[in-house]
């Protein structure tokens, strides 16, 4: 039936380890549905062999400190934690019967008991340090991580001592929404201090954020809580990065703008920390971790090139797909363990076992879906990497599937958890270069013509040669595999057979132990998924009920009824949140709701926030296990609807941040339907010098705020306004004098602006004949011989395309123009200084620009303080600016004299003159807005007209919301006025500035403030 797939209805293995325990290898973080039976691939002397099995749901794991014996061999004691909150003992591998420690843990999604630790003085304290997910009391109520120390009973160290427990740390509400991205590795730095590892908790803004510790490395004393649940003073370090800033709890903050940081090391002897962070769409990374350092999450995934200011590249990242600006190997999708070798000193009797010497100091990490593991150099840079990445080289290939956690063990070989086996495997040198057997096949319970499938692991050196036998006889045909399957077992045939299978090589060969086939006439259940029904597809927010039936088989040879309709006892269902389709290379699941076995069916809802990525469904498994011990399982897969969402911004294209991640717009993107989606942009964003201020969203939302994906495409606008320009026009000559009749003249225009990128010079409107066009800055350009009086030229802003209109006009001056008869023209001049009156400093000095044009000359010169004072300039005759220099004085006169054919500095040639005075010591100023209060629109926003004087200064500006905030605008003295524009919000204070002589943005020089309030 579609969407409805059956799964090997298996009994019951003889050591309970089977099918169902497959499908229950539920935890942390991503686990590929089924496990593979490809052979581990090492360097040669390396050989791997199941360490520790029998486990549920293994997350984390580490080896117990212990002092090495006076006498015997050394006892190696592994923790390992489950996900439902148990800690197990393996003493050389060899299960203890009692755990040595149980908690109450919640198991939604990535949540649980996910991380310990030992506390460095172990061997005389006895600490031991858990992270775990409190288990709340409904599945409707929030929890949140705790860190807890016990200790271990004296008398019986492979348990903790009956209530030792103490409260380390609480961390904050997790919610309900998001169940990924958990962090919750422990362990202690070579400063005695507890790291901890907190993922961000599926959302990427509290990477960024010191008011969360969530997306962060933190670092603490490990000190009790006090009784009513807040932490001392003293667990917080005085030296960590944020702490004279931050408070509470976010002084534990060590680095920051991390997304999920799975496991982390430190490098026995240099005390290296090394960040495996889970990446996002495209990067792993594995960071070195330093005090305060931000490693970018969400901004930024993967290397920067060149680096972004403000945050930290790894030292290495791999990528998900091939050809994507990365190095060609490794590629993956979810890094979950590494480990620096660099192994501890041995005890006396422990066994010679070492990696050759070229592994010591050499970091080891893997990947959850690669199936591989990978060596890294930290002391040598790989000169052929594009981004300077440390030598990489690959150890392992084909390693048990959906591996996590990596350690290395007192014995000096490597060990790690296999998610799909729910074991650790150890990887150990030397090795025999005859074959060993790994992991031994299982005894297997079928149904009568149902196929039974055995599995080996071996090493040895390659190649290996596996030959199967039937009662220890060869099987004719038998593949040279593995994995071997007997089709169609029958009871009579096969009932109490023995499989085994011979290892061989050049070096040698082996054998497996028999495991036992036991084939029943009976046959296993019949399921039945009724809801949901097939082809279900949900929204974000949908609760799905699921249900079945079950009735079991008859007997095969008899016809006799079995167990008839089964009841929920025999039923068992867990759900997986399902990561990009099978065939995907990077196809992984999230655990979402665990095998929950006695029920005939429940409701899950569906996250609406969390994993953002699209490609996303969700598989419900269903199994049913008569009382012969057979079993089968069904699922039934639910799809999600999607939704075109677009994001972009007006009027002109700026950044935009979705899930806080930063993206170009207009940006498209798809969504499940309902899902929360976070919507923003950072204000103000300069683009092509402009400067652009945020004012409202086209959905009328927050400047960050969160949108229900909706049914249809939809598209958000941010609204931008573009920070007023501002500029000024003059012309010297004005008034131009002509002699021949015209009433025609020529000018030089003189113009300069700001907060634009560009302006243009129209003639006679703000729409007329344009004679000019430039950019932001300082410009001049001579007329033709066309103008005539009271001739106006406008200063237009033309940036954006804005139009030829008044609402864009900068400034504008008016020409004029004096006839004068030619023959009775004298010779004639004019000169004026900018500023003036000017500011001086506290030695009474300052400057001023000189502007002059002469008429019926051939040569002028500008004297200082007398016709035949100390010469400043001279020239040709027409129009000329020059600036002074910071020398003028109160009373300063300058003389623009007639030297034509060498005439004498005398009175009687000169031209003009301008004297200098000194503005008012005590600059003054006024300012305020009409309407106020102002009518805000729906948004909350409005404007207003500012209106303002000043005396006693050469330049002003209005800033809005501090001396130092953004400038809306800037004249010389006296009286102007500015229309804001619509982004003016209730509160909003407009500062008058004196910057005469480039005087500082400062409350000392506010002339004066206005406060604007909207009107209710």
């Amino acid at each position: 039936m579609p969407n409805q797939y059956m799964y090997m209805p298996l009994g019951r293995p003889a050591h309970g380890f089977g099918f169902q325990h497959l499908l229950t290898t539920i935890a942390l973080l991503f686990i590929p549905l089924l496990p593979t039976s490809a052979q581990t691939v090492l360097p040669s002397g390396f050989g791997e062999r199941q360490y520790a099995a029998g486990l549920t749901n293994p997350t984390a794991m580490a080896f117990a400190p212990d002092a090495c014996p006076a006498s015997g061999t050394p006892v190696h004691r592994l923790f390992v934690c489950e996900q439902a909150g148990t800690v197990r003992v393996f003493r050389n591998g060899s299960l203890r019967p009692t755990p040595f420690l149980t908690v109450n843990a919640d198991t939604r999604g990535e949540r649980g008991l996910d991380g310990i630790c030992f506390d460095p003085n172990f061997a005389a304290n006895g600490y031991v340090y858990v992270y775990y997910t409190i288990r709340p009391a409904n599945d409707s109520t929030p929890t949140h991580n705790r860190v807890i120390r016990v200790t271990a009973d004296p008398a019986n160290p492979d348990v903790a001592l009956l209530g030792s427990a103490k409260t380390i740390l609480d961390l904050p509400d997790l919610g309900l929404s998001s169940y990924v991205h958990n962090g919750s590795c422990l362990r202690f730095g070579p400063d005695g201090k507890l790291y901890i590892a907190v993922g961000e908790n599926g959302n990427g803004s509290n990477s960024q954020s010191l008011n969360t510790v969530f997306g962060k490395i933190l670092r603490i004393n490990p000190m009790p809580e006090n009784p009513d649940g807040t932490n001392p003073e003293s667990t917080f370090p005085t030296d960590n990065p944020f702490y004279s800033t931050a408070t509470g709890l976010n002084r534990a903050i060590y680095c920051l703008g991390l997304r999920n940081p799975f496991t982390f090391a430190f490098q026995p002897g240099t005390g290296r920390l090394f960040i495996d962070d889970v990446g996002s769409s495209t990067w792993e990374e594995i960071n070195l971790g330093l005090n305060g350092k931000n490693y970018g999450w969400p901004t930024i995934e993967g290397p920067a090139e060149p680096p972004v200011n403000g945050f930290t590249n790894p030292i290495f990242a791999y990528n998900h797909f091939p050809n994507q600006g990365g190095p060609p190997v490794p590629l993956g999708c979810a890094i979950t363990g590494g480990a620096f070798y660099n192994p501890p000193p041995s005890c006396s009797g422990d066994p010679p076992f070492a990696f050759p010497s070229s592994y010591v100091g050499q970091y080891f990490f893997l990947d959850l879906c690669g199936d591989w593991i990978y060596t890294m150099d930290p002391d040598h840079i790989d000169p052929a990497s594009q981004f300077g990445f440390h030598k990489i080289t690959q150890f392992a290939s084909n390693i048990h599937g959906a591996a996590t956690y990596l350690t290395v063990g007192p014995d000096k070989n490597l060990y790690y958890i296999s998610r799909n086996d729910g074991a650790v495997y150890q990887i150990r040198y030397p090795a025999s270069l005859a074959p060993t057997i790994g992991t031994q096949p299982t005894d297997v319970l079928v149904g009568q013509g149902w196929p039974a499938t055995f599995t080996v692991d071996a090493s040895g050196n390659p190649p290996l040669h596996y030959q199967w036998q039937h009662n220890q006889v060869d099987i004719p045909g038998a593949a040279d595999s593995p994995t071997y399957t007997l089709q169609n077992p029958t009871v009579a045939a096969d009932n109490g057979a023995t499989f085994r299978c011979v290892v061989s090589n050049s070096y040698g060969s082996t054998h497996t132990r028999d495991a036992l086939l036991t084939v029943l006439t009976k046959q296993p259940p019949v399921c039945t998924i009724s809801s949901p029904v097939a082809n279900t597809y949900y929204d974000a927010g949908d609760t799905i009920t699921f249900s079945g039936s079950a009735v079991d088989g008859h007997d095969i040879v008899t016809g006799d009824p079995q167990d008839g309709v089964l009841g929920p006892s025999a039923f068992t269902w867990q759900i997986l949140f399902e990561h990009h389709p099978l065939n995907n290379p990077n196809h992984h699941t999230h655990p979402f709701y665990p095998p929950t076995s006695g029920i005939a069916g429940g409701t899950f809802t569906i996250p609406q926030t969390g994993e953002t990525d699209p490609d996303v469904w969700f598989r419900i498994f269903f199994t049913a296990r008569d009382s012969y011990g057979l079993s089968t399982t069904i699922v039934r897969d639910i799809y999600p609807r999607h939704v075109k969402m677009k994001v972009t911004t007006s009027p002109v294209p700026l950044r935009v941040k979705i899930d806080a991640s930063p993206q170009d717009a207009p940006y498209p993107f798809w969504s499940v339907v309902h899902l929360i989606r976070s919507i923003g942009v950072d204000s103000p964003q300069v683009l092509n010098g402009l400067t652009y201020d945020f004012v409202s969203w086209s959905d009328g939302g927050a400047r960050f705020h969160n949108v229900s994906a909706p049914q249809t495409a939809t598209g958000y606008v941010a609204n931008f306004w573009k920070r007023l320009g501002y500029g000024s026009i003059t012309a010297n000559p004005n008034p131009i004098r002509v002699s021949d009749g015209s009433g025609e003249g020529a000018t030089t225009l003189f113009w300069s602006s700001g907060q634009t990128n560009k302006v243009e010079v129209r003639l006679g409107a703000p729409g007329g004949q344009l004679i000019a066009r430039s950019g932001a800055g300082s410009f001049s350009q001579l007329t033709n011989k066309s103008i005539r009086d009271g001739t106006k030229i406008y200063l237009q802003d033309v940036s954006n395309n804005q139009p030829l209109t008044r609402s864009y006009t900068l400034d504008v001056v008016t020409l004029h123009v004096i006839n004068t008869p030619s023959a009775l023209t004298p010779p004639t001049g004019s000169i004026t200084a900018d500023p003036n009156p000017f500011v001086a400093d506290s030695q009474g000095v300052g400057q001023t620009t000189l502007a002059w044009a002469s008429y019926g000359t051939s040569a002028v010169e500008i004297h200082v303080n007398a016709p035949n004072g100390p010469r400043f300039a001279g020239g040709d005759p027409g129009i000329f600016s020059v600036g002074t220099g910071h020398w003028v004085v109160d009373g300063m006169t300058f003389y623009l004299q007639n030297v034509s054919n060498g005439l004498p500095l005398t009175s009687a040639n000169t031209l003009a003159t301008v004297t200098m005075s000194v503005v008012s010591r005590t600059p003054a100023g006024s300012i305020s807005a009409n309407p106020n209060p102002f009518q805000p629109n729906a948004q909350g926003v409005g404007q207003t007209t500012l209106t303002w004087t000043s005396a006693g200064t050469n330049r002003v500006e209005v800033h809005v919301n501090s001396p130092t905030g953004n400038r809306l605008a800037a004249a010389g003295p006296g009286s102007f006025s500015v229309s804001t524009g619509q982004w003016v919000r209730d509160g909003m204070t407009f500062y008058l500035q004196n910057v005469s002589n480039g005087l500082p943005l400062s409350p000392a020089n506010t002339l004066a403030t206005v406060t604007a309030t909207a009107s209710h």
